[in-house]
């Protein structure tokens, strides 16, 4: 008889790393497209970045996550992050800043977290886990 049952994983420690990847890879293919377009695609590609996790006609997800199912929740709620543009941007912000990326990506290859999530206070799930929780 044990005396410690062993916890089932969080919502956020199931995404597999190689779907976080592969969704911000799609969303940097939609970045470096949009800046393209003369003039004022670069800033079109800058607003996409930093808002992509907010932007209220994608329900809160990036394309790339819509593609991967992945939904980015704040805590400790669980709350979608449609609407919620500080936290995007901080997001964001933390990809784009030469050397805090690459922290970054450390963070999540042995933490499962980005700092981004730690600092902006959200996580990364699997949209039919976020649907089931009652969120």
């Amino acid at each position: 008889m044990t005396i410690f049952k062993k916890q089932p994983p969080l919502l956020w420690e199931k995404v597999l790393l190689s779907e976080r990847l592969l969704a911000g890879v799609v969303d940097l293919v939609i970045v470096a497209g949009l800046c393209f377009f003369p003039r004022i695609g670069w800033m079109i590609g800058l607003i996409y970045h930093l808002t992509k996790d907010a932007l209220p006609f994608l329900n809160g997800q990036s394309f790339g996550k819509k593609i991967f199912n992945l939904r980015v929740i704040i805590l400790p709620h669980h709350a979608s992050m449609s609407g919620e543009a500080e936290k995007s941007v901080i997001r964001g912000l933390v990809a784009i800043i030469p050397g805090l990326n690459i922290v970054d990506l450390w963070f999540l290859i042995t933490r499962k977290v980005r700092l981004a999530d730690e600092w902006a206070e959200t996580r990364v799930v699997y949209d039919q886990d976020w649907e089931t929780t009652g969120s």
